[in-house]
């Protein structure tokens, strides 16, 4: 009896540790399923975001192609104005020189049948009427050669070819978009130890510049060396260029135009500031938190700046060489955006070159 007992106690205990045992399948089943779903609803987020990425691509194909396809077009144009032109030319000097050959083998008809007629009658019997139709007959037939007037043929190859790339480049400015904007600082805005060129297209630190009355202006900066463009973006595309050469240290790029004049929490693209900086040698674009290092073989000389207000991003190249060197995905911006520009401090006289809006000649 004590036997039973001890078995049915075991058995009472064998089963209640195989029930916690399959509570505890029971329960990875579960953690493993919910695993699954998250699993499969990654694996759908990740599918969605390469189809999206895929179809941003293919638009920006598109648009390239698109770009392309009206280079094309406009050298097409070109190309037939100019074989137009030359064309008429041709027709109207060759035309020329036709009349002309047509009026000298007219000329010559008429003296090879005056031959015909004089040989003829030399062929005729002697006679008394003979000898008067001689005589008539040589009034008749005085006719001579009169040369028409010449036809220039010569022309310079130089009023349809010459440089005929370079004139093509010049025309196709006018269909530059987006063009060249005309930038100019806003003297306002500049902060009271800047001193701006005559018309406001270049500015130097100089810490004797005397501060006036003009330096408790509200839209002046006083605690960066910054100053803005004058002109200010709500849409369309924008590109300028800004000369940096011969400088040690810059900040450009654009900025809200409500962005705080004195010290920053960041002064990055969370207080509304998109620019890249020359440090130490180094260029860096100015994001939050950290900067970033801007991967380039050496700094440029001339940087250009592409503000699209409709895809709300401003990227920066080389603009000697056209090759990008960086872009900020700025979101919406309810305010109006302006280029932005910080020739930097003297850096112990080595950083006296000013900051120059740079005007491509095209």
């Amino acid at each position: 009896m004590y036997d039973t007992h001890t078995k049915d106690t075991n058995n009472n205990c064998n089963k209640s540790l195989l029930n916690d045992q399959k509570e505890r399948l029971i329960q990875a089943i579960r953690r493993i399923k919910h695993e699954i779903d998250e699993c499969k609803e990654a694996a759908r987020d990740s599918y969605a975001e390469a189809v999206d990425v895929e179809g941003q691509f293919d638009e920006m194909e598109r648009e390239i192609r698109a770009e392309f396809q009206n280079l094309h077009r406009f050298l097409e144009e070109e190309e037939e104005r100019d074989v137009e032109r030359l064309m008429k030319e041709k027709n109207r000097r060759v035309k020329l020189l036709q009349d002309r050959e047509a009026k000298i083998s007219t000329q010559a008809r008429d003296l090879e049948r005056a031959i015909e007629t004089l040989n003829s009658k030399l062929k005729e019997e002697d006679s008394p009427k003979l000898l008067k139709e001689i005589k008539d007959l040589l009034k008749r037939c005085e006719v001579n050669f009169f040369r028409p007037a010449p036809v220039d043929s010569e022309f310079c190859s130089g009023q349809f070819v010459g440089p005929i790339q370079y004139r093509i480049w010049k025309h196709m400015r006018t269909s530059l978009y987006p063009d060249i904007s005309m930038v100019t600082f806003d003297p306002e805005t500049a902060h009271p130890l800047l001193r701006l060129s005559a018309g406001n297209t270049a500015v130097r630190f100089e810490e004797e510049t005397p501060l006036d009355g003009t330096s408790s202006s509200p839209k002046r900066f006083h605690y960066y060396y910054t100053v803005l463009g004058r002109q200010a973006f709500t849409h369309g595309r924008h590109y300028w260029e800004v000369d940096v050469q011969s400088k040690t240290a810059w900040r450009v790029g654009v900025a809200r135009d409500d962005i705080p004049r004195g010290a920053m929490d960041t002064s990055t693209e969370v207080d509304g500031l998109w620019t890249l900086t020359l440090r130490d040698g180094r260029v860096r674009a100015c994001t939050y938190p950290e900067a970033t290092a801007v991967r380039c073989a050496a700094p440029p000389t001339r940087l250009g700046v592409f503000l699209d207000c409709d895809r709300e991003e401003v990227c920066f190249y080389d603009a000697s060489t056209m090759a990008p060197l960086f872009c900020y995905a700025m979101g919406t911006v309810p305010v109006p955006v302006c280029p932005f520009f910080n020739p930097c401090d003297a850096d112990g006289g080595r950083n006296r070159a000013p900051l120059s809006i740079f005007r491509p000649a095209l």
